[in-house]
């Protein structure tokens, strides 16, 4: 396959999903004090595992007995949701920049703060983007598939001629195929630790990272 565009999600793609997961860990404890640290993993790694629902509303309801206070946690994490140096994966910008070399617009659709184009801005990959759907920008997060619909828009392309990179199944890989594009499940950060035979059968591109990706997509 030669596509004219890929997609990259952010988080488990470009960053390391621990940002969040620190971010949040943090936030709960301003708003609950000291949380239990066992129960938080616990609740983490179930999420994963489930690949549905909200870590957010489930972290929330846990900790704070309901979803009233939802909003000022997303705030809060919000506020420490910063990526460092250390968070870039190393594999990133060079992916990127190979799909690039070879002929492929480059969109993100990712669930992120605002403040991560500063970021992308900082590691050298912002100038490298022709589309930058992130969530906190064009006002709408995956699963919702409206949010792949303005990458192809913007992109000018339809689905068939571009693949999506994400780390999950239920925010990446089906709603993008739900519109008719390739996708790549990328099986780090918060993708599901324990995937079956049928989730592994369920995108097109199936890698520990994004070395590789490039031949990868080539040879579908």
């Amino acid at each position: 396959m030669q596509p004219k565009a890929v997609t990259f999600d952010i988080g488990g793609i470009i960053y390391s999903d621990d940002v969040f997961k620190r971010a949040i860990y943090a936030a709960l404890e301003e708003l609950a004090g000291d949380i239990d640290g066992a129960r938080f993993e616990e609740i983490y790694t179930e999420h994963l595992k489930s690949q549905s629902g909200s870590l957010r509303s489930k972290l929330c309801i846990a900790f704070l007995g309901s979803l009233d206070a939802k909003e000022e946690l997303m705030a809060k994490a919000t506020a420490l949701w910063k990526f460092s140096d250390a968070d870039l994966y190393s594999d990133a910008k060079k992916c990127i920049e190979d799909m690039r070399a070879a002929g492929c617009a480059i969109g993100i659709v990712a669930n992120q703060a605002a403040t991560v184009v500063d970021s992308l801005k900082a590691h050298g990959i912002a100038p490298l983007i022709d589309f930058m759907g992130v969530s906190a920008i064009v006002g709408i997060e995956k699963p919702n598939p409206e949010i792949f619909s303005k990458a192809l828009a913007a992109l000018n392309l339809q689905a068939g001629d571009v693949i999506h990179v994400g780390n999950r199944l239920d925010t990446d890989v089906l709603p993008a195929q739900g519109l008719g594009m390739r996708t790549a499940w990328i099986l780090r950060g918060e993708a599901n630790p324990d995937p079956t035979a049928a989730d592994l059968a369920t995108p097109d591109i199936v890698l520990k990272s994004l070395v590789g990706l490039p031949d990868a997509i080539a040879a579908l």
